[in-house]
């Protein structure tokens, strides 16, 4: 990627974006220490000041620590970082893709319960659509990956419950590139059987099956993950 020089209009942002982008991109790797301010200034043709802003900003998110006398370093990335909107996640660890399925059995299992039970025809008939999109798209792992992501935010929606809704949007980046992950590593039969199984207890309104479908689902992806992560 590179410095490149910066132009003047928006300085302080367009200084932060770009080193944002070294660390997420993968060009300053964990534990890196990254070039000092006077470095930085000189590459970016900036100001001192305007680094020290953009580094302590990237700090208090959690992307670089910085240590007395030593200078910045780069932390390792972990789901509880990208919380944060402003950072645009492009990549998680593969310890971490298992730590967001984790939580997704923990949330994902009430969620599709309470579904079940308050699933109007519209919310049935959207997520019919999304599976339907699933299906085609099945040999596409993109694509399928955008599809499974809006199976589980329509899910969400199902719910009318503000708060699972809320919270599901704000963790839908984290999910967007765990279920990517999920997807390039296992394909798409996985998540379709299930999907298909979540629906139908939907349909039929049986609060019981939904969560034992989703439960199983999650930690049968979790295994299957574990078992595909430990053999690179």
């Amino acid at each position: 990627m590179g410095i490149k020089p910066i132009k003047r209009t928006n300085v302080s942002n367009k200084v932060f974006e770009q080193l944002r982008d070294e660390i997420i991109s993968g060009e300053w790797k964990p534990g890196t220490r990254i070039p000092s301010e006077n470095e930085l200034a000189q590459q970016l043709d900036v100001s001192r000041m305007t680094v020290r802003q953009a580094v302590q900003k990237l700090t208090t998110l959690g992307l670089l620590e910085t240590r007395p006398g030593e200078g910045s370093y780069v932390k390792e990335p972990s789901p509880g970082v990208y919380m944060n909107s402003i950072i645009p996640l492009v990549f998680l660890s593969d310890a971490a893709t298992l730590e967001v399925l984790e939580f997704r059995q923990v949330i994902e299992v009430e969620t599709a319960g309470l579904a079940a039970k308050k699933a109007t025809e519209e919310d049935i008939e959207v997520l019919k659509g999304i599976l339907e999109k699933m299906h085609k798209c099945k040999n596409d792992p993109e694509k399928f990956a955008i599809e499974d992501l809006n199976f589980h935010l329509a899910l969400a929606e199902s719910t009318k419950n503000s708060l699972l809704i809320q919270l599901t949007h704000i963790i839908k980046d984290i999910l967007s590139v765990s279920m990517k992950d999920i997807v390039n590593t296992l394909g798409s039969h996985i998540g379709l059987y299930y999907h298909e199984k979540i629906l139908e207890a939907l349909i039929e309104k049986d609060r019981v099956k939904a969560k034992e479908v989703m439960e199983e689902h999650v930690q049968t992806t979790w295994a299957n993950m574990l078992e595909k992560k430990s053999k690179k």
